[in-house]
Order: structure tokens, then C-alpha cells, then sequence
């Protein structure tokens, strides 16, 4: 029982040595068809810099970024703020000229 069962192994992995080699064969084939030169450079004009990522920002700088920040979020809440007691006033103010306007009509309809 031990032997077919190694025997079985060693068969599964005979089949996929063989499989892995096909596959790199015909990889490697299409590769070396194609018409691309590798071995001639490639011209790059101009400079790269790599991301600020790494760079560690001095205490200046961390403070004029989180002061640039809080200046950005309390513009938002002004705004919303405003926007709000805008709406708020609208309101009133329309409460008030709907107050006026059915005076009005009830003032006309005791005329008639």
C-alpha cells in the first residue's frame, strides 16, 4: 500500500515537472520571436524625483500643513454655518410674508 501511494506521488510530480517545462518552452519561444531589440537603451529625457513619502517633514513645516488644514475645516463650518442661518432666516421670513399675505386676503374677503 506505501509503495502505490509513493509510486502515485512521484508519478504527480514527474506530470507536473513536465507541464512546468512545457509551459516555460513555449514562454520562452514567444519571447525570443518577437521583434523587440533589449539590448539598446532607452532614452529618457527630463528628471525624476522620487515621492516625499520617506522624507521626514520638519516641525515647521508640520505645523504650517496642520494649521493650512484647520483653516480649510473651520472654512467648511463657517460656511455651513452660515448656510444654515440663511436657511433658517429665509424660513422665518417666509413664515412672515405668509402671515401678511392670508391678513391681507382675509382683509379683502371681509370688504367683499
Amino acid at each position: 500500500m506505501e509503495k502505490i501511494h509513493t509510486w502515485r506521488l512521484a508519478v504527480k510530480k514527474l506530470v507536473l515537472a513536465l507541464v512546468a517545462l512545457l509551459l516555460t518552452s513555449t514562454s520562452y519561444a514567444q519571447y525570443e520571436s518577437s521583434n523587440i531589440d533589449f539590448d539598446m537603451p532607452i532614452d529618457i529625457d527630463g528628471s525624476y524625483s522620487a515621492p516625499a513619502q520617506g522624507k521626514q517633514l520638519t516641525s515647521a513645516q508640520r505645523l504650517k500643513l496642520f494649521r493650512e488644514q484647520l483653516e480649510k475645516r473651520n472654512e467648511i463650518m463657517v460656511k455651513k454655518k452660515i448656510e444654515t442661518l440663511r436657511y433658517k432666516q429665509e424660513l422665518e421670513m417666509m413664515k412672515k410674508i405668509q402671515n401678511a399675505f392670508n391678513q391681507s386676503m382675509q382683509n379683502i374677503n371681509n370688504i367683499q
